[in-house]
């Protein structure tokens, strides 16, 4: 099935095919516990590293639809009505535009994140083109 992972260290983003196994999202997103973020009410969801924040020189990303920046890669995936793994709803575009590359920066005591559009960067960048 189609499937979206998102890489924040290369910032991009690529249309991968998953096999439905939840042992290849390990493999995919380069990680030994995952977790799962929903950040849209159409069963869309994203399945990252759960202890992304313990690697060193990490790269991160935001999604709309999800409060918080991620740590580490994320293949995003949709939902059926039983809790399968399905395509995504959000065409390869959507996501695209849904997501924002960047880092965490610390001010004052506060962490905040700064980053820039995957689409922006894409359009700047003919590597990272679909």
């Amino acid at each position: 099935m189609r499937a979206y992972l998102i890489d924040p260290i290369e910032r991009r983003i690529t249309e991968v095919d998953y096999d439905g196994n939840y042992k290849s999202i390990y493999k995919l997103i380069d990680c030994e516990r995952f977790d799962c973020v929903r950040f849209s009410d159409n069963g869309d969801c994203a399945y990252v590293d759960d202890e992304g924040l313990f690697v060193e020189n990490q790269g991160f990303f935001k999604i709309e639809g999800y409060p918080q920046p991620v740590a580490g890669k994320a293949l995003v995936l949709g939902t059926d009505e039983e809790g399968g793994s399905v395509s995504p709803i959000l065409s390869f575009d959507e996501i695209w535009h849904k997501v924002l590359f960047g880092v965490l920066i610390q001010i004052g005591g506060r962490v905040l994140f700064s980053g820039a559009s995957a689409w922006k960067i894409a359009q700047n960048s003919p590597r990272l083109k679909k």
